[in-house]
């Protein structure tokens, strides 16, 4: 009778804790897990199978339950301690977003990245630009902390970031439904309500054993305070509120992935990032693969959203309605320019006139201080000619205007032919219509 008041009490318990505090999924082997210091939420890395919200047997069960109420520390989640993390100590801070400070990146001797600086901050779109190779997506796993820059620094507005890259591919698994592949962004939530699930099929085997009833029971406090603070009963809520807002129907939820095409897969991996409500949203030529359609609707929802964003893409007309700010990427350096790509096009032409302007100038200037260096180097204005000769030098060593580099482009012209000897097509008392309407008759 003592052994049931004491299960009455933590039954009573674990219904209570309204304003537990926080306590981390228990999805890892302990309870003692510890919350890395930054969360990357990467589309393509996403732990969650296809069948993760299948029945477990009870074998496997029992196993998971073991490891569940295990009493060994562990470490960090995967990635999470391998990881270096570049420190921002020293650097300046910023109220949103992301800073990039002098950033640079070689692979193999080759040099990627030799001086990058940028911003981006809330309410702004910054659309990455420069040729094949000039290391944009390599700034942008910089940005994830995917890969680490080899000089400079990467500075957040705070530590514990949620970045989210959509890389260019949309992986999805073809296998869930619609609904399935959404509650997926949900890894920590559903990895709660995995673990419920268990402990309170557990319970229901466990009448026999009133030691392990205990622990269960301890357990199942955990858990349900800790669905509070992840706030699980709100997925399916977020999920039917996203869901129109990406064109879906309501009827969509249980169709299979497979069913849909390219552009409809990127409107689900796109939701997928938006329900892990991130502080920076990374594009990598998110109109790839995709129709006109789509990338029109994804132009009108992208302008809705004040998330920071970084958008890579070849899609001039896209970059010209989403950005607002444009920073180019050449010879390893970048320059930011204010507006839409259009504005970049204009301002860079602006620039590269001024700055060949200025260059023939010095030029100029340079060889008409050589010829007079050469004219007074003897004699008795030879003090003068050294004095010159000096300026020149610190003028070559400090102050030389960079010659602006035009890339040739490519225009291709093909003459007209002439009309060919060969009959291509020819049609013989052709009949078409449409019902009892005839359009055409005996052509």
């Amino acid at each position: 009778m003592a052994t049931m008041d004491v299960l009455s009490a933590k039954l009573l318990r674990s219904s209570l804790h309204p304003h537990a505090p926080f306590l981390p999924c228990p999805s890892l082997p302990s309870r003692r897990y510890r919350r890395p210091s930054s969360i990357y939420c990467r589309l393509t890395t996403s732990s969650l199978s296809s069948s993760s919200a299948a029945t477990t047997s009870e074998g496997d069960a029992n196993q998971d339950l073991s490891a569940l109420l295990s009493d060994e520390s562990t470490t960090d989640a995967p990635g999470a301690g391998s990881r270096k993390k570049r420190s921002n100590s020293g650097a300046s801070s910023i109220p949103s977003g992301v800073r990039l400070e002098n950033i640079s990146k070689s692979y193999k001797g080759v040099t990627v990245l030799k001086d990058v600086s940028w911003e981006v901050q809330r309410g702004e779109k910054v659309g990455l630009v420069g040729v094949n190779g000039a290391g944009k997506t390599t700034q942008l796993r910089i940005i994830a902390g995917l890969e680490e820059p080899d000089g400079g620094n990467v500075v957040k507005a705070k530590e514990n970031m949620k970045i989210a890259f959509l890389s260019q591919e949309f992986e999805v698994c073809a296998s869930r439904t619609v609904r399935e592949e959404f509650l997926s962004a949900f890894q920590e939530e559903m990895g709660v309500k995995t673990c419920l699930d268990q402990v309170q099929a557990a319970l229901e085997r466990a009448t026999e054993d009133m030691d392990l009833m205990g622990r269960l029971l301890d357990e199942l406090d955990l858990l349900q305070r800790q669905s509070q603070d992840v706030d699980l009963g709100m997925v399916d809520v977020k999920i039917q509120k996203l869901m129109p807002e990406l064109g879906f129907v309501p009827e969509d939820a249980d169709r299979l992935v497979a069913s849909f095409s390219g552009g409809w897969k990127m409107r689900m991996s796109l939701g997928k990032i938006l329900l892990q409500d991130p502080d920076l949203l990374l594009l990598d030529e998110p109109t790839n693969h995709v129709d006109l359609d789509t990338i029109e609707w994804l132009e009108s929802y992208l302008k809705t959203q004040d998330v920071p964003m970084v958008i890579i893409s070849h899609d001039r007309a896209f970059l010209d309605q989403c950005c607002t700010k444009i920073v180019e990427t050449e010879f390893g350096v970048s320059k930011t320019y204010k507006g839409n790509y259009s504005g970049y096009v204009l301002a860079k032409a602006i620039w590269v006139e001024t700055q060949r302007a200025a260059w023939e100038k010095q030029q100029k200037e340079i060889e008409h201080t050589r010829e007079l260096i050469s004219r007074l180097g003897a004699g008795a204005s030879s003090g003068r000619a050294s004095s010159e000769q000096k300026k020149l030098e610190k003028l070559e060593k400090e102050g030389l205007i960079e010659k602006p580099f035009q890339r040739k482009q490519l225009k291709i012209r093909f003459p007209e032919r002439g009309r060919s000897g060969r009959t291509v097509l020819a049609i013989n008392n052709l009949k078409f219509g449409f019902g009892d309407k005839d359009i055409v008759q005996q052509c």
